[in-house]
């Protein structure tokens, strides 16, 4: 029997030497400060001194738990009565990942805290398997609309060397995607597996130090030094480990089922909310009239979407605005002044597109952008509160800034009665949180630790305010992808790459890697149109993944200059008939069947989908255009191999298999094509 590393790794026994405290706690009514536990998840100086028991003291209380997981509160109280670290801790029950959330407050009414130096919400050593190895740490890129946005990035620890990955732009997933992997380079410890994920929406380093017979981890915002203020509260990045003694194909597959359960919005009756079909207008520019022209398409040719979506462009002071582009040339410079352009939509509201899209069935989505204010916009904000917004920035930092951008914001929701929200970001950040703090040095880390905590007030407290709401999340594409916005927000605009078509299959190369390189732990993500020429299968299918945005209008002007030929109507309807039946069974199982893939077009790439209590699913590969290979073979999992499966292929045909027959997937394609295959269990 292999060993469960998980079990023997150092940050589990702090976890059970933690809970072994809760005893002692609750005898003393968990009232009083009890010692200091022996471990260190956290790392940090504290007016110059290392975090520890001579420093900080600590309080343990039970934090509940709904069967899936144990938790606990652990109260870390400076020995000079000032700062409060609140940590919360979960160990899941049935999944090998142990979660932090981070918070830290000055309690002093009037005084304020010791210096916070180099804060890092781990910062913990664990024990390897094997000693003397190379470490094979694993990162796939972030999106900086290239044809090489996630793409595999591998890194070699030596023993004695350390590596270090950071994101310094202000936005998460802008250089790496904060889900970073690791195992040994060593047959014996085949199995051992880990990965860190990183819950942080702003800048983030992670560090590994390879140390020969342990790993020493640490990760946290990249640069901290401040003094928090009288009854100022801030924020951490949240972090949750996840170890096995898996294949990685098998650890993929266990990490997407965990994030589907535990890190995805769920509704108003607490249900995990599916991944949408959107049909949308492209931007607010388009009249109220041509916006029911598309959703009448849709609803004549009996088309599978369930929410219209309006983009970028319907917002600002009245002003022309150019239909045909998707959201026009205006959009960019209105940001910030959040009230409905009369000149396009006369009523002053979006109620006659919302009435039109509720009508046919679908739900409304409205882009909004409430972070950025543009100095040109005009808006409002700049000549009422100008102490509000740093550049281009709405400071969500600050508590009256927030307060207002709520107002705004919900306001504008509730009026034209909007079922999906989206938020985009399109600025780096970081430049003027660094500004802002360089007044103070003693406030180093600050400026981005407020707005960051600000934003998910705002984005929790829309939820409240509007329960079983979806909400939608853009950062010029995927910029803003942790498990922070992954747990409140689906993402349907992976790549700014998409927009328009591109030449030698990247945008389709980036397609198929955006879905099967991340999908692990991106599980409702977007297939975007753009890039595809009417009648392209090939296309198509490698941008589709488990949610997908249409909008007419990006081919050739449909609907809007020109109406679609009965041949290309027929070509759509099929294309979106198997994208949402592809759609639902992205909420069951994911699993490789290659590993991950770069941004060569001489690769082939195939992943396979498994809804266990329909004994159902797909699995697609293609082959790309450069690819030498002819023939591949794929072996597909959970496949009962003495049972009789219905199969039917992307053209229609459909023929019955023996499981045995269907375990084994072999195809000969050509370059530059697809197999497609949907099956389900029949009996025996």
């Amino acid at each position: 029997m292999k060993k469960h590393y998980f079990q023997s790794a150092l940050c589990r026994k702090a976890f059970l030497s933690l809970f072994a405290l809760l005893g002692l706690a609750a005898a003393a009514q968990a009232a009083e400060l009890t010692a200091y536990p022996k471990f260190n998840e956290l790392s940090f100086t504290y007016d110059g001194r290392p975090f520890s028991a001579d420093t900080f003291a600590c309080k343990v209380t039970p934090g509940g738990g709904d069967g899936e997981f144990t938790q606990m509160n652990v109260a870390y109280l400076s020995l000079d009565g000032r700062l409060r670290i609140d940590v919360v801790y979960r160990l899941y029950k049935n999944y090998p990942v142990s979660e932090y959330s981070v918070r830290l407050t000055n309690v002093s009414p009037d005084e304020k805290t010791g210096l916070v130096e180099d804060f890092q919400s781990i910062g913990t050593t664990m024990t390897l398997p094997v000693s003397g190895k190379n470490l094979i740490l694993d990162a796939v890129t972030g999106s900086k609309c290239a044809a090489d946005d996630f793409t595999p990035k591998r890194f070699v620890v030596a023993p004695g060397e350390t590596e270090t990955l950071e994101t310094r732009t202000g936005r998460s997933s802008s250089d790496y995607m904060p889900f970073l992997e690791w195992t040994l380079d060593d047959p014996v410890s085949d199995g051992y597996r880990c990965m860190l994920a990183v819950g942080w929406t702003g800048s983030w380093k992670a560090s590994f130090a390879n140390e020969g017979d342990c790993l020493r981890i640490g990760a946290g915002m990249v640069n901290t030094r401040f003094r928090l203020d009288p009854g100022e509260s801030v924020r951490q990045p949240s972090i949750a480990l996840f170890t096995s003694n898996q294949s990685e194909q098998s650890f993929r597959a266990m990490v997407h089922e965990f994030m589907i359960k535990f890190k995805s919005p769920r509704g108003a009756e607490g249900n995990v909310i599916p991944p949408i079909m959107a049909l949308t207008a492209g931007g607010g520019n388009k009249t109220p009239e041509m916006m029911r022209a598309i959703i009448d398409y849709a609803a004549e040719n009996e088309m599978p979407f369930d929410t219209f979506w309006v983009d970028a462009g319907w917002y600002g002071n009245p002003h022309e605005a150019d239909p045909y582009p998707n959201c026009g040339s205006e959009w960019w410079p209105h940001a910030g002044n959040w009230i409905v352009n009369t000149t396009v939509h006369p009523s002053g509201t979006l109620l006659p597109a919302v009435d039109a899209a509720h009508a046919a069935g679908l739900k409304f989505l409205l882009w909004f952008e409430p972070e950025r204010v543009q100095g040109e916009s005009k808006a409002p904000v700049l000549t009422e509160h100008p102490e509000y917004v740093h550049g281009s920035l709405l400071d969500f930092g600050n508590p009256d800034a927030l307060a207002y951008i709520q107002k705004t914001v919900y306001g504008l929701m509730r009026e034209n009665r909007i079922d999906t929200y989206r938020e985009d970001f399109n600025m780096d950040p970081q430049g003027i949180w660094d500004r802002i703090d360089s007044e103070n040095p003693e406030r180093t880390g600050l400026a981005e630790a407020r707005h960051i905590t600000g934003l998910y007030e705002f984005l929790d407290g829309m939820r409240e305010e509007f329960p079983g709401l979806l909400q939608e999340n853009c950062a010029s594409g995927g910029r803003r992808l942790d498990m922070e916005m992954i747990s409140r927000a689906h993402t349907y605009c992976r790549s700014d790459y998409f927009i328009g078509p591109k030449e030698n299959d990247t945008a389709f190369i980036l397609g198929q890697n955006a879905t099967h390189n991340t999908l692990a732990y991106l599980p409702f993500q977007g297939g975007e149109t753009d890039c595809v020429r009417i009648g392209d299968d090939y296309g198509m299918m490698s941008v589709l993944s488990s949610g997908n945005v249409f909008t007419p209008t990006d081919f050739d002007g449909g609907i809007v200059k020109r109406p679609f030929t009965a041949e290309e109507t027929a070509w759509l309807k099929k294309s979106f008939a198997l994208a949402a039946r592809m759609n639902r069974l992205y909420m069951g199982s994911f699993y490789q069947l290659t590993p991950n893939t770069g941004a060569g077009n001489d690769q082939w790439c195939a992943w396979q989908l498994y809804d266990g209590d329909k004994n159902e699913g797909f699995a697609i590969a293609f082959r790309r255009g450069e690819a030498p290979e002819a023939e591949r073979a794929f072996s597909l999992r959970r496949i009962h191999k003495s049972a009789k499966y219905e199969v039917e292929t992307f053209d229609g045909v459909k023929k019955t298999m023996t499981g045995k027959e269907l375990a084994d997937w072999k195809l000969r394609l050509e370059p530059r094509s697809f197999a497609l295959m949907f099956y389900k269990e029949i009996g025996d």
